[in-house]
């Protein structure tokens, strides 16, 4: 068998009427089909780029020269985009804490669930909430663009919330059943996802390949911003709840219409700054069925070949570069890998993540909520806002103190270890909340109070049982485990996957989240009627996670970084080449 070609290609700019955007900084190479002399054989040169790929790599070439220039000419700040894009964050942080820190409560004072249905439901909207960024990513990848899929999914969750300030209306609908009061939590769920994986890889397309610590410190502020609006959504929201109106004890209707009103002005501020967005165009197909396509023809092809092609060959994907461009399966590759190592290992700690605003949330209804005096009254969600502050303020001392610090002294702070990090302490955080639950139970039946009743005692004052404050050290190590784990698990599915593939990749680190809240689902049910008590509970699942993370350290010391992977042909290699050379220097 003759031996295989050899590619040589060489990478040029695009140029546009008002601009030039180099191949570095759209990070794709532009290649062509030529023939190139081999001595007794013409040998044909392959295009790994398929021709719609290479119309869209100009497109948004010409798309964006305009304001790359401006950007390349202010490299030290951050491009003016993000200002208008960070709101939007804002507002899904607003709706998703507003409905979120009140679920549990809601679900029991309106709807009349018991404590083990209202953390059933609330950890289903948890669900919901980091599954529907798979479905949206894809949707705004593949079709509609980034901007189209903030604004559609932004107006969803406006829709939604504006649903459940209705619904919470007293006597307006009676006893509601379970699935009928559920309806707006999914249409926020739809919403909010929606937003989440488009706003952050939106913020992330905004930087050139320079701007590697720039970028850096936006997913630091965009995280920030999130906890600030988690923060004031905790401050206002309970507070507005708490309130009697419409002849009830609570004023449901009123707090959840200061989150609509926030979601539409975040939206207002989002689509004024539409002049000054780089632009990446969704590639028109749906990426997922055709990842699949692609795989399954590159397998099927490896399977029927001989060992002499597939030794010409290289790695088995190149079976499918005639079809689908070498570059486009090298991200396939490059998108596998990132996902093996984070979603399941770290869906465990998700797991522990997502019963904050349930069993924590019970477990504080059960205390003296008094805080600051007999007459003083701190609800559960008006608490949590506690280590949101902290962790608004525990980031920004990580990135522009603590990081700087360590790495001029040699320190190892990889974005995989700041996750190892986050993960440890959060499985402390809740061995912490196990330990406390013996004593806040204990005490709770001794006070006499109904257990049937629990979110009637919110924030009131108990003589007989254990101060709120008593939960302030399992908050603070859940806060810093939040501030490592979270923020570095975005940021580094977001540089460890490819272009085209970026805003999928952000919503499966979500998705992560999602299988946490299944996880919960699956173990809450088998622990409840086996009898375990809350602290063996508390004990079992922070096991499981110890597990997890052992899992994940594991398939961590094998993982080879995506600018140290060899990609599995010439143009993806001169791709990735491109991109790590501008921003090396």
């Amino acid at each position: 068998m003759s031996e295989p070609p050899q590619y040589t290609q060489s990478s040029s700019s695009l140029s546009s009427g008002t601009g030039e955007v180099s191949s570095a900084d759209t990070v794709l190479p532009q290649t062509s089909l030529q023939v190139v002399d081999a001595g007794d054989n013409a040998v044909q040169k392959h295009d790994f780029l398929t021709e719609h790929e290479r119309e869209l790599l100009e497109l948004e070439a010409r798309l964006n020269a305009e304001i790359d220039a401006k950007i390349k000419a202010n490299m030290d700040k951050h491009p003016k985009a993000v200002f208008f894009i960070i709101p939007s964050k804002f507002g899904e942080r607003f709706g998703i804490s507003s409905v979120s820190r009140n679920a549990n409560k809601y679900f029991m004072q309106r709807v009349g669930m018991d404590r083990y249905d209202a953390k059933k439901y609330t950890t289903t909207y948890s669900l919901l909430v980091s599954f529907f960024p798979m479905v949206c990513a894809v949707l705004s990848d593949s079709y509609m663009g980034k901007w189209w899929a903030i604004v559609f999914f932004t107006l969803v969750a406006l829709f939604g919330m504006i649903l459940l300030a209705i619904f919470s209306v007293p006597n307006l609908l009676g006893r509601m059943s379970y699935g009928l009061a559920f309806l707006p939590f999914v249409i926020l769920a739809l919403g909010n996802g929606g937003i989440r994986p488009c706003v952050s890889s939106h913020g992330g397309d905004q930087y050139l390949p320079l701007q590697v610590k720039k970028k850096d410190q936006f997913f630091t502020l965009y995280f920030v911003a999130g906890d600030l609006s988690s923060f004031l959504a905790g401050l206002i929201v309970p507070a507005l709840a708490d309130r009697p109106c419409m002849g009830a004890a609570t004023c449901y209707p009123g707090a959840f219409m200061v989150g609509a009103v926030i979601i539409f002005m975040s939206l207002v501020i989002f689509a004024a700054g539409r002049r000054w967005y780089r632009v990446v165009p969704p590639l028109g197909e749906f990426l997922p069925l055709k990842a699949l396509k692609a795989v399954a023809l590159a397998a099927s092809r490896y399977s029927k070949a001989t060992s002499e092609e597939r030794d010409a060959m290289g790695h088995w994907l190149n079976f499918a570069e005639d079809k689908y461009g070498g570059v486009f399966l090298d991200e396939c590759r490059d998108f596998g890998l990132t996902l093996g190592l984070t979603v399941i290992p770290c869906s465990f700690c998700r797991m522990l993540f997502v019963q904050e605003n349930s069993e924590w949330s019970t477990q504080y209804y059960q205390m003296n909520g008094a805080l600051f005096g007999q007459n003083s009254k701190i609800l559960a969600a008006q608490f949590q806002n506690f280590p949101t502050v902290l962790s608004i303020i525990t980031m920004m001392v990580l990135i522009y103190v603590v990081y700087p610090f360590l790495e001029r002294r040699g320190y190892d702070v990889r974005l995989t270890n700041r996750l190892k990090v986050g993960y440890f302490l959060t499985i402390l955080a809740f061995i912490c909340s196990g330990i406390l639950s013996y004593y806040v139970e204990e005490a709770f039946l001794l006070s006499g109070r109904d257990p049937k009743k629990l979110a009637d005692y919110d924030g009131t004052y108990c003589e007989t049982c254990v101060s709120g404050w008593a939960q302030v050290p399992q908050w603070i190590l859940l806060s810093l485990g939040d501030c490592l784990f979270v923020p570095s698990g975005a940021q580094f599915v977001y540089i460890e996957s490819g272009r085209q593939l970026r805003a999928s990749s952000l919503s499966y680190w979500l998705i992560a989240a999602s299988f946490g809240a299944i996880w919960v689902n699956i173990f809450d049910p088998v622990m409840l009627r086996g009898g375990l008590s809350t602290m063996v509970r508390s004990f079992t699942y922070s096991g499981i996670a110890t597990v997890g993370l052992l899992f994940f350290v594991i398939l961590e010391r094998f993982y080879v970084p995506r600018k140290e992977r060899k990609a599995i042909n010439q143009a993806a290699q001169e791709a990735k080449d491109a991109q790590y050379l501008a921003t090396s220097h």
